[in-house]
């Protein structure tokens, strides 16, 4: 099978984020530069993460995490991002195991972290490459690539797909 085949064999990816984080920011430009799979990309404080969370139970008020929605299920914490990892090229997809660590110390790693998010990384916009990858909407096609039910699909949302802080 060709390396094409392979991606498209492959689910999508969608990452919510906080999208005024600038460790967030940096990490979405290194994961669309390493991605093998396609990578959707929305942001907690909009209509995309509203509805997920209502699906699936979770709140996106909590801007503390990073959510990895992927072959139908929300992943949160330390296991969205060795998930994530699996979605990326080598080497970087060796990250994912991470996963045989005790989720205690990964998910203990990972608040620390993003506690001091906003400090770690200097202040960064998103480049050109983010736009085409950003949704502001879930659609039928969106749906059906990450696993979703079509119930999720939002027909009365703005169809700007504009990534925030531009």
């Amino acid at each position: 099978m060709s390396s094409a085949h392979a991606i498209m064999a492959e689910r999508a990816m969608l990452l919510v984020l906080d999208a005024e984080c600038p460790l967030c920011r940096r990490a979405v430009h290194f994961v669309l530069r390493h991605a093998r799979a396609p990578v959707y990309l929305a942001s907690l404080h909009d209509m995309p993460a509203r509805r997920l969370g209502e699906h699936f139970g979770a709140d996106p008020g909590q801007l503390d995490s990073v959510w990895l929605v992927r072959e139908g299920g929300l992943h949160r914490d330390s296991a969205a991002l060795w998930r994530l990892a699996q979605g990326l090229q080598w080497p970087w997809r060796g990250l994912a195991t991470l996963r045989w660590l005790p989720r205690g110390w990964r998910d203990g790693v990972y608040h620390v972290v993003g506690r001091w998010r906003h400090r770690l990384a200097p202040a960064t916009g998103w480049s050109q490459q983010v736009g085409p990858h950003w949704v502001s909407r879930l659609d039928a096609a969106t749906c059906r690539r990450l696993g979703l039910p079509l119930a999720l699909v939002d027909d009365n949302s703005d169809s700007a797909d504009t990534p925030q802080g531009e």
